[in-house]
């Protein structure tokens, strides 16, 4: 599906790999300007360079680079972006995670990191967001996840922290949709990025923990960055102007997985 983001302004975070890298490349081929973030500075040149090698003018990408959940990173992600570009129309909240050197994945700190990345960072962005927002009728789409459905044992409070994500969506849809605000959510499954290598599982042990997953996928593989990008394009753009408050489920089927029942 093809996509018209020209004169628009996005801004992703957490686009220096993965999910958002792929959203980054796919918004600039469809005529965005775009702003940039992460934590790597090698990963937000990495993405530059694939930008532009795409075709798109230097001009037409700005980076903040930082930790989402710094107030002085997100205050310049909107400013910096909203001087730059001359407006926002687009905020999409990518960053998220886990604590990878936490070893109790059920400790207060985990806990606090969880909640911080992936719920409380997204809201502040779209408070300082909604000013700019509210003049080009914009919207906002968070990245949550299956997680926030189905129980995450290995790691609940990430799972906790993007239920409360589902839930800020469809308050603030509520509440923005009288000013021409649109908020919606991409829950995506099993997405074959980056995130076993940052949570520090050995090489050997990642294909036996990706197989284990595609096990419980009826389509029985993992997403990629690519098919994820494109539902959020779509999702951000005027095919899907109807919709707000939701939350979209693209997980190749886990969401309904259900085991066979064996009979004798």
């Amino acid at each position: 599906m093809s996509y018209n983001f020209n004169g628009k302004v996005v801004i992703i975070t957490g686009s220096s790999s993965g999910i958002g890298q792929a959203a980054a490349i796919l918004f600039a081929k469809s005529g965005a300007s775009v702003t940039l973030h992460g934590r790597s500075e090698d990963g937000i040149k990495k993405t530059t360079d694939l930008i532009l090698e795409a075709g798109i003018p230097k001009e037409r990408i700005h980076s903040v680079r930082g930790a989402v959940t710094v107030p002085e990173v997100q205050k310049a992600l909107i400013d910096e972006t909203a001087k730059k570009f001359g407006r926002i129309d687009i905020l999409i909240n990518n960053a998220g995670g886990m604590k990878d050197d936490e070893k109790n994945p059920r400790s207060m700190v985990s806990l606090d990191y969880c909640l911080d990345v992936n719920l409380k960072a997204p809201i502040a962005l779209t408070e300082l967001a909604i000013p700019h927002l509210e003049k080009t009728k914009g919207n906002i789409v968070n990245v949550s996840s299956v997680a926030s459905i189905k129980p995450h044992p290995i790691a609940p409070f990430y799972g906790i922290a993007k239920a409360g994500l589902d839930h800020f969506a469809r308050n603030y849809a509520a509440i923005l949709a009288p000013t021409g605000i649109r908020i919606n959510n991409l829950n995506p499954g099993a997405t074959d990025t980056a995130i076993f290598t940052r949570s520090g599982i050995p090489p050997e042990n990642v294909e036996k923990v990706k197989q284990m997953f595609t096990d419980l996928i009826p389509m029985h593989r993992w997403g990629t960055a690519e098919e994820m990008a494109e539902f959020l394009a779509f999702i951000a753009s005027d095919k899907a102007a109807y919709m707000t408050g939701q939350m979209v489920n693209v997980d190749g089927g886990i969401c309904i997985h259900s085991p066979s029942m064996k009979f004798d």
